[in-house]
């Protein structure tokens, strides 16, 4: 293998392991083959993210670059325009191969084959990733900058980065929804031109985060959106200390991403091997425990969650960890209005067979209380112990004979609600972008 396609697959390989660190490794697909009609393999993408409804389809594209900004000529320029229409022409080929239901199954990073079914994903987005090998070298003001990367093709809405700013997106938006939502905002913005100049990709990461009021506005009004040069910079210096404070306050909610890694662990795993009576009480919408398909139902549930809403998870988790160390048992129910969704969180001091009896009774009290349309549960040991489980429950339009007597039990079971609120950013300095 060439230097260059050792380069190639290491840009690869990080872009695999961003993927991974924002989506999970369960919902991460590299390199997947398919056959064309005259049986030839080709592959489908560099990574697909295949997530409830919508599929990310990723080409990542290497390009050795030796001459800094001020020294390329149109020559060089066009030769990195024609990398970047190489990956965009890809598309196409996913877009068939899909139509054309060539892809029967996928592989995930984990290992885990799970079946592809192309009728479940109504938008396919792509993203294409530029890396300049050798540009680090350069002063910042000597790289390429990529202007208005957006467009659609095929019916295929596509965004381009850079690998380094793909990457800086990353530490600021590392979750599934939080980055649909970016690149769909980037999508409308650019789509419906919307800026009166196409800002450098930072500086709107940077408006995105700091004055999202403001864009949901202009797209709700479709007016012009003016972002100053230099927003990128204001953001890291004068609001750093406020970066520090939301990154502290984020710290819970890996806990919650801990438990989605956890997951996988149950493929394969029978309960009533080891001692532990789950049935009737193992519940995972319409899927047998111990499948695929059953640990990425719930997978998939609680990853549907943006990073705000795993920080509120993460400390009610906290919360009854500690309580339960204390008493024994505690838990919370946390209600979604929005999709009539809920997530229990319980810890107990019991054995797995009475905590999942438990889980069960809890959850299906919170189901039937709140008329939901699924609950996802799970449970665990108090705070301070050596080795931790999780059992999980997963409720998707169930109905139950005994529901009246479960919203009594219910009533007794949850305390009043109060209303969450979700913010990033508090107090945030006046700006002044040179």
């Amino acid at each position: 293998m060439s230097n260059a396609a050792n380069k190639g697959k290491e840009i690869e390989d990080l872009v695999e392991k961003i993927c991974t660190k924002m989506f999970f490794s369960d919902f991460t697909v590299r390199s997947q083959k398919f056959k064309n009609a005259s049986k030839q393999e080709k592959e489908v993408a560099d990574i697909l993210i295949p997530f409830d409804d919508i599929m990310l389809a990723v080409q990542v594209k290497t390009k050795t670059d030796n001459k800094p900004f001020s020294e390329k000529n149109e020559t060089d320029i066009a030769r990195i325009d024609s990398k970047i229409e190489d990956a965009i022409k890809q598309f196409k080929t996913i877009k068939r191969a899909i139509a054309n239901s060539r892809i029967k199954e996928l592989e995930t990073t984990r290992g885990h084959r799970i079946p592809f079914d192309a009728a479940k994903y109504k938008k396919i987005i792509g993203i294409v990733i530029l890396d300049l090998i050798g540009e680090d070298d350069f002063p910042s003001d000597e790289r390429i900058a990529i202007i208005n990367g957006f467009e659609t093709r095929y019916d295929i809405p596509i965004h381009i980065f850079k690998r380094d700013y793909f990457e800086i997106i990353s530490s600021e938006i590392d979750t599934m929804p939080d980055f649909i939502h970016y690149i769909e905002t980037r999508e409308t913005l650019f789509s419906e031109n919307l800026f009166a100049i196409p800002p450098l990709e930072l500086n709107l990461l940077a408006f995105y985060k700091v004055e999202p009021e403001d864009l949901k506005i202009a797209i709700q009004e479709n007016s012009v959106v003016i972002i100053d040069d230099g927003y990128w910079e204001w953001y890291q210096q004068d609001c750093k200390d406020l970066i520090e404070r939301r990154d502290a306050y984020n710290r819970p909610s890996y806990l919650i991403d801990n438990v989605i890694n956890w997951l996988h662990s149950s493929v394969g795993f029978d309960p009533n091997k080891y001692g532990i009576n789950l049935d009737p009480f193992g519940y995972f919408g319409n899927e047998a425990q111990g499948t695929v398909q059953a640990y990425l139902a719930v997978a998939t549930e609680l990853a549907k969650t943006s990073r705000l809403t795993r920080r509120k998870l993460g400390e009610k988790m906290f919360e009854c960890v500690e309580r339960a160390s204390k008493n024994g048992l505690a838990y919370s129910l946390i209600i979604d209005k929005e999709n009539n969704s809920g997530i229990v969180i319980l810890a107990s001091e019991k054995d797995r067979t009475e905590r999942s009896k438990i889980l069960y009774s809890v959850s299906v009290a919170g189901y039937c209380l709140q008329n939901l349309t699924k609950i996802v549960g799970f449970a665990t040991e108090p705070l301070g112990i050596s080795m931790r489980s999780y059992d999980v429950i997963f409720l998707s339009g169930v109905d139950f004979e005994n529901r009246a007597e479960a919203v009594e039990n219910a009533k007794k079971m949850f305390g009043t609600y109060s209303e969450a609120k979700f913010f990033e950013f508090l107090n945030l300095p006046d700006k002044e972008i040179k």
